[in-house]
């Protein structure tokens, strides 16, 4: 019974916008599930947490949320011995947690993305994580915030229906430390400290150490859903991008060094180098740079930067052509 209040007190935000929050109710279920994710109860499409579900998950899609089919959406029941232990387990660490930090205010508590394959988010539901997938700021489970969702999207695969598959899971944060880009790290640097983040004011990542993945981690919601390819998605960054005017690779190169600093300048630095050698393409250098930066808006914005120093330049080239004329006439 426990279990139950447990399940019923969860929320999920409304990714669109305000502090709405959507509550889960016990009545909104149907017992219609895929046999691949057994445990799991399907939502019905009539029901408002269905509603608030779909409307989070359009939003995180952003401009490709038009291209984009919501086919059902499962909320983990706890409905296997399995499931109960780990929801237990998650409700101790929530109070462990609090209680290290001093207080019920310090657990924070954040809603993130993560995608695999069907196969992958299956054996998750039944078993629990089992494998890091990011190392970019650390070594461990990265998830992403609620609007941030595009970023585990290039990970996603298509099953042989031609759905992809995204858990929506609660995750402990706790006290978070900064993981600078290309470090190693594998757990807390202190007992501070109970998660990593790539930045703390405006966190891109959601780093969970592996020793944490199953307590501190928690599925609640699968989307199943039709979109386009990873590959499309990036072409459309891409052509977003190439709509603000024209740059070379060079230039951008140089500028994103200078903007993102020693560290992730480091790793641009190297990136380029490998499209220079031939190593990778275009498209694997744009998707490469976009996981260095972490953030669609600042890679625009860099290349905006880039793209206004270029035509500075040669306005100022201009303006001194013209008024080099000038004295010649005179």
């Amino acid at each position: 019974m426990e279990e139950q209040d447990d399940q019923e007190s969860m929320t999920v935000e409304d990714f669109g916008g305000g502090e709405a929050i959507l509550e889960d109710s016990a009545g909104s279920e149907t017992d219609d599930q895929p046999a691949h994710f057994i445990g799991l109860l399907k939502i019905g499409e009539e029901t408002w947490e269905y509603d608030g579900v779909k409307r989070a998950f359009l939003a995180g899609m952003k401009g490709n949320a038009k291209d984009t089919q919501v086919v059902a959406i499962y909320k983990n029941s706890a409905s296997t011995s399995p499931m109960k232990a780990r929801f237990a387990a998650f409700k101790s660490f929530v109070k462990l947690v609090s209680q290290k930090n001093g207080g019920q205010g310090n657990v924070n508590v954040k809603y993130g993305w993560y995608s695999g394959s069907k196969e992958e988010i299956s054996q998750i539901i039944s078993h629990g994580f089992g494998r890091c997938n990011g190392q970019s700021h650390g070594v461990g489970v990265y998830l992403s915030p609620t609007s941030f969702l595009l970023d585990r999207l290039e990970s996603s695969r298509a099953d042989e229906n031609d759905l992809r598959h995204i858990l929506l899971c609660k995750v402990i944060m706790g006290k978070m430390e900064v993981i600078p880009a290309g470090s190693k790290q594998r757990y807390p640097s202190s007992g501070e400290y109970d998660s990593g983040v790539d930045n703390l004011e405006a966190p891109r990542r959601l780093v969970v150490w592996t020793a944490f993945m199953n307590s501190h981690i928690l599925p609640v919601y699968i989307i199943s859903f039709k979109a386009p390819s990873s590959t499309t998605l990036l072409i459309n960054r891409m052509n977003e991008i190439r709509n603000l005017g024209f740059v070379t690779v060079s230039a951008l190169h140089l500028t994103m060094v200078k903007f993102l600093g020693p560290a992730k300048g480091a790793l641009i630095s190297r990136t380029y180098d490998d499209f220079v050698k031939r190593k990778l393409t275009g498209v694997q250098l744009f998707h490469t740079v976009r996981q260095i930066t972490g953030d669609d808006q600042l890679l625009i914005g860099i290349f905006k930067s880039c793209t206004n120093k270029r035509v500075g330049r040669a306005l100022r080239k201009t303006c001194a052509a013209q008024a080099a004329a000038e004295l010649r006439r005179r």
